[in-house]
C-alpha cells in the first residue's frame, strides 16, 4: 500500500535529489524529512507541523499536495493519537503510574511494620497516662433513704482495683462491682477511688441522707 513516506522516497529517487538538498530548499531539517519518509510521525513535533511539512516537501517534489495530504489524513487517523506526539511527552504518558520492585516491597513491608509498632506504642502510652473508667450506677447523686445500709454498684476497667471509703471492693472480670454501706444519721458521703494497674486514679463521690424514722 502506497504511503506518503514512500511516494515522497520515490519521487525524490527518481528526480535524483538528495534530501540535503530538499533541506535546503524547503528549510525543514534533515532528520524530519527522514522520518517522513519513514512514516515515523513521532519524530516530529506534533501532527500540525508533520501536517506542513508533508505539504511543503510535496509541493517542492512537483506533487499535488492535496493527493498526498490525503494519503497523510488516511495515515494519521488509522495510527494512536500518543504516536503522533514527540517521545518526550509520549513516554510518560505510557507509564505506568506505579509499578512494584523488590526495593519499593521491602520499603512497605518496613512502612507498615513501623506504623503497626507506633499505633501499639501510642496506644499503650494512652493506658498508661489514661485514668480507668469509672462509671457509678446506685445510688444517685444527694440521695435521701430510711434504710440504714445503701448499695453501691458500678463498673469500671476489669484490671483496675476499687475502693469504697477505704475499703476494698471486689472487681468482677467484666470490670461490674457491688458493695454496701453502712449509713450514719445525716448526709453520708461516699468515695469510690478506682485505680488502674499503672497507678492512675479515677474518683467519684456521692452523697447520700439518712433520715431517722
Amino acid at each position: 500500500m502506497k504511503t506518503v513516506g514512500s511516494i515522497l522516497q520515490e519521487t525524490r529517487t527518481e528526480k535524483h535529489i538528495s534530501l540535503d538538498q530538499v533541506e535546503a530548499a524547503t528549510k525543514i531539517r534533515r532528520k524530519f524529512l527522514e522520518a517522513i519518509e519513514s512514516d515515523d510521525y513521532s519524530r516530529l513535533p506534533s501532527l500540525a507541523y508533520a501536517k506542513g511539512f508533508v505539504k511543503n516537501y510535496s509541493a517542492y517534489l512537483g506533487l499535488d499536495s492535496e493527493v498526498v495530504l490525503a494519503f497523510f489524513r488516511r495515515q494519521t487517523s488509522e495510527i494512536p493519537r500518543a504516536s503522533l506526539l514527540p517521545k518526550g511527552v509520549t513516554e510518560p504518558l505510557n507509564k505506568p503510574w506505579f509499578y512494584l520492585t523488590p526495593g519499593r516491597f521491602l520499603g512497605l513491608v518496613f512502612a507498615l511494620l513501623a506504623t503497626s509498632f507506633l499505633f501499639y506504642f501510642g496506644v499503650q502510652y494512652r493506658r498508661l497516662n489514661q485514668s480507668p473508667r469509672l462509671v457509678i450506677e446506685s445510688p444517685k447523686d444527694q440521695t435521701m433513704t430510711t434504710d440504714k445500709r445503701v448499695d453501691v454498684l458500678g463498673r469500671t476497667d476489669p484490671d483496675a482495683t476499687v475502693m469504697i471509703n477505704g475499703f476494698s471492693v471486689v472487681v468482677r472480670s467484666d470490670g461490674n462491682f457491688f458493695s454496701q454501706v453502712v449509713l450514719e444519721p445525716g448526709v453520708n458521703t461516699l468515695t469510690v477511688v478506682a485505680t488502674s494497674r499503672f497507678g492512675k486514679v479515677a474518683t467519684v463521690t456521692r452523697k447520700v441522707g439518712l433520715q431517722q424514722p
